[in-house]
């Protein structure tokens, strides 16, 4: 990313979580992250597909684990360390694949 985005305060954060209700912070809230839970292999690889059309048109990777039957999503944004809009703009559009 090419602008420089500003890390959310508690405040911001807290009320950012009440839009993506399922993703969970971690204690220091510098990450987001959620597990998806899918009936097969190519399910899972299907959705880590589908993220990574979003990631790549926003500019904002995530990292993302796959394993059989499901699919870890972790985001952050390391150059401010800490979270940021960008988080949970890529957040919904995640969870907007699953509708």
């Amino acid at each position: 990313m090419t602008k420089q985005i500003k890390k959310l305060s508690t405040k911001e954060i807290e009320k950012s979580m009440r839009k993506v209700s399922d993703w969970t912070a971690n204690a220091k809230q510098t990450e987001l992250q959620q597990t998806f839970y899918f009936p097969s292999f190519l399910a899972g690889l299907a959705f880590v597909a589908k993220i990574a059309v979003h990631a790549e048109v926003s500019q904002h990777h995530p990292v993302i684990e796959l394993s059989y039957e499901k699919v870890k999503v972790k985001l952050a944004t390391h150059d401010c360390k800490g979270l940021t809009i960008n988080d949970f703009k890529l957040a919904e559009r995640i969870d907007g694949i699953l509708q």
